[in-house]
């Protein structure tokens, strides 16, 4: 499959891992707003360790004890700061500017230097294998495609002397190059597999030892996770992924960092999309971590908030809310009916302009136990009053008056408008974001109308 080995190509970026060495850390930087510090990275942030303090020939320095070779992260700020390892040497120096420090040098380390070797090893890799993929499935050639799958094999076993070799010679580079190491379908024992998805699946992690510590501090357990699940959300059918995240990521022992952080990497593959796997994942790492990383799963929460509305057949999340008379409208109390949740506002042109075609719905199916509750995200009360008038929506209003912040928005995980949610009589979600034909053709389905 095409689609996969061009999305399999090794990526490799930001890192972390844990550390009895004294080590001293010279930055010689120039143009810093104020002093860097070295952070630790904790999942969905970077947590702050110590500052390095200013010498008198203008360098900045500190001493540390570690108890093995670990990333660190330099800067002023968690935004601008970069990975470096502490401890594979009794001291280093890094050189640059604050200003980009992405382009700073490190010297007097030879693990350092072996991490920038491995990253151009990765790359080299990376443009090899998408040569060869072409040759192997887009050249309409059988000597070509023969010979791109030999070189393809030769490949995968460079690949694998590369992690036996780091996994000797530097053990935390070892650990970051089994995360990133990926073995091609043409390698394996194709009759194992029920196709090139399931190969991925079931070997991505091959290199990986679950039972080694090395894996709890170290930000390569996120990203290798959050790569895995990004080719997931491409490859697999939606309702398959949180199951094969979670087995996965379940390979890590309980409780354990690497644990958190692996299944912290898949939600960051996961929330940006909204996906239906995120719900899952992300209780998952709520019920098991509520009490060790408090500030993580607090971020968790708040922005997995609203999607349990987007997982069609959940229940919908219920809210009471004050119509423009000053009366409670509960969610709750509209079970019974199909009940279409209407996010707009008076300031919204496509809103008001989709309006017309509402009011022609709603009287078409009212009475056939169709019911609408207008939630505006206006904050100006004679605005939405005026509106619903203007526009004669004679259904149920409910507004916090709060604009973008409101509370029913949140709740819903709405982010632009107009926007629907449409429920069964038992309050549970059937659609979202239907409007005109397609909201006339559900309604006439679902309520049995012609």
């Amino acid at each position: 499959m095409l689609r996969l080995l061009l999305l399999l190509c090794c990526t490799l970026s930001v890192v972390s891992l844990s550390a009895q060495r004294e080590v001293t850390l010279t930055a010689q930087l120039g143009d810093c707003p104020k002093a860097p510090q070295l952070y630790r990275f904790t999942g969905f942030g970077f947590e702050p360790l110590r500052p390095l303090v200013l010498q008198d020939d203008g360098s900045y320095r500190a001493t540390l004890t570690v108890e093995e070779p670990v990333f660190r992260y330099l800067g002023t700020d968690p935004s601008s700061a970069v990975p470096i390892i502490l401890g594979g040497e009794d001291s280093l120096t890094i050189s640059g500017d604050c200003g980009a420090l992405r382009q700073a040098v490190v010297s007097g380390s030879a693990i350092n230097t072996a991490y920038g070797e491995l990253k151009q090893e990765f790359d080299a890799f990376n443009e090899r294998y998408t040569t060869l993929i072409q040759d192997i499935q887009v050249v309409q050639d059988e000597r070509v495609n023969r010979e791109g799958e030999e070189a393809m094999r030769q490949l995968d076993e460079e690949k694998r002397e590369l992690v036996a070799r780091m996994a000797v010679e530097y053990p935390l580079l070892g650990r970051v190059a089994s995360l990133n190491t990926y073995l091609s379908f043409y390698s394996a024992d194709q009759e194992q597999y029920a196709g090139e998805v399931d190969h991925y699946v079931r070997t991505y992690f091959q290199f990986v030892d679950f039972t080694d510590p090395g894996y709890n501090d170290l930000s390569w357990t996120f990203e290798g996770s959050r790569n895995f699940t990004a080719t997931l959300i491409k490859v697999l059918p939606a309702g398959e992924i949180a199951a094969v995240v979670l087995e996965q990521t379940g390979s890590w022992p309980a409780g354990s960092k690497a644990r958190y952080l692996a299944r912290s990497g898949a939600l960051g593959a996961l929330i940006p999309t909204k996906h239906p796997a995120t719900l899952s994942v992300a209780q998952a790492l709520i019920a098991e971590y509520e009490s060790t990383e408090l500030g993580a799963i607090a971020f968790v929460k708040q922005q997995t908030a609203g999607l349990a509305s987007f997982t069609i057949g959940a229940p919908a999340p219920l809210f009471t809310g004050e119509s423009p008379e000053g009366e409670s409208i509960s969610l709750e109390d509209l079970r019974g009916q199909y009940v279409l949740l209407d996010f707009w506002a008076s300031w919204c042109g496509p809103c008001r302009r989709e309006n017309p075609n509402v009011v022609r719905i709603y009287h078409k199916y009212k009475e056939l136990g169709f019911e609408i509750l207008g939630i505006s995200l206006d904050e100006h009360r004679e605005r939405w009053e005026g509106a619903i008038a203007a526009d004669e929506l004679d259904w149920l209003h409910v507004s916090d008056l709060q604009g973008w912040a409101s509370e029913f928005g949140r709740l819903y995980g709405v982010t632009a408008i107009p926007q629907t949610v449409l429920l069964d009589r038992e309050g549970n979600i059937v659609a979202r974001d239907l409007r005109g034909a397609d909201l006339e053709r559900k309604l006439a389905e679902v309520l049995g109308a012609r």
